[in-house]
Order: C-alpha cells, then structure tokens, then sequence
C-alpha cells in the first residue's frame, strides 16, 4: 500500500510515517508538507490513500490539485473545521472518494481508517439523512 501524509514538517509527521509503515503490512509512507511537494508526488507516483491536515498553509490548495488531478483519489482529510472541503458535504461522499476526520485523531483511529477506507463513512457527514452533523 502506498500512502501520502501532507502536514507540517516536524517529528509528528516523521512519528506518523513510521507508525503506519509500522502497522500496516507492505507500507510505504510518502510525505509532503507544501503545495510544491504535492505536485512533485503526483508527478512521481500514485498512492492507495492520501491523508490531509486540512489546518496547515495551503492545505485546501492540497486537496484541490489531488481532485483535479485524480478525482476518484482516496483522501483522509482531518480536519477540525465544521465546512466541507468541496462546496457540498454529499459531494465528498458521492462524487469524490474523501472522508473527514476530526481533529485530533488517534494514530490507531487513521491506520484503521486506511486499512478499511471504502467501508467508512465521514464523520461530518450521515449518508442516511443526507445531511452534515
């Protein structure tokens, strides 16, 4: 499995990349923390998972290349905001393969999350109602 963390740099970013690649079984963890390193990546490869911290610098300029560039790409997008990072919330769910998380989420929470990804449904969003909790 081949997965992209975009965040800030610093040693939660490099704790996260080793846990995965140490929980998840033939793992590799790529990681970027600028819009310039997210294209990089996407010229260079493609990935099973992406996850986002939507709260760092250009983090929704992150999301919108991935989009643009591969719009049925997964994306793990934690967030602490309550508005969507597409203009509808059923948007995500129903036209793009991206999930919310809230912020903060345990490592364990994320590596399951991966590991299950087409099976969870996004944490701001009931697919029942159609509506944003």
């Amino acid at each position: 499995m081949k997965i992209l963390i975009i965040d800030q740099v610093g040693f939660q970013l490099q704790t996260r990349k080793m846990l995965l690649e140490d929980a998840i079984t033939n793992c590799t963890v790529d990681t970027a923390s600028s819009l310039g390193e997210v294209f990089i990546s996407y010229q260079k490869d493609t990935y099973d998972v992406v996850v986002v911290d939507h709260g760092i610098e250009n983090g929704q300029q992150c999301v919108d290349h991935i989009i643009q560039t591969s719009p049925s790409q997964p994306i793990l997008v934690v967030s602490i905001a309550i508005h969507c990072v597409i203009s509808r919330c059923e948007d995500c769910v129903n036209n793009h393969q991206i999930r919310r998380l809230f912020n903060p989420t345990p490592i364990k929470n994320i590596i399951r999350l991966i590991e299950g990804f087409r099976g969870y449904s996004c944490d701001h969003y009931d697919s029942e109602t159609n509506k944003i909790r």
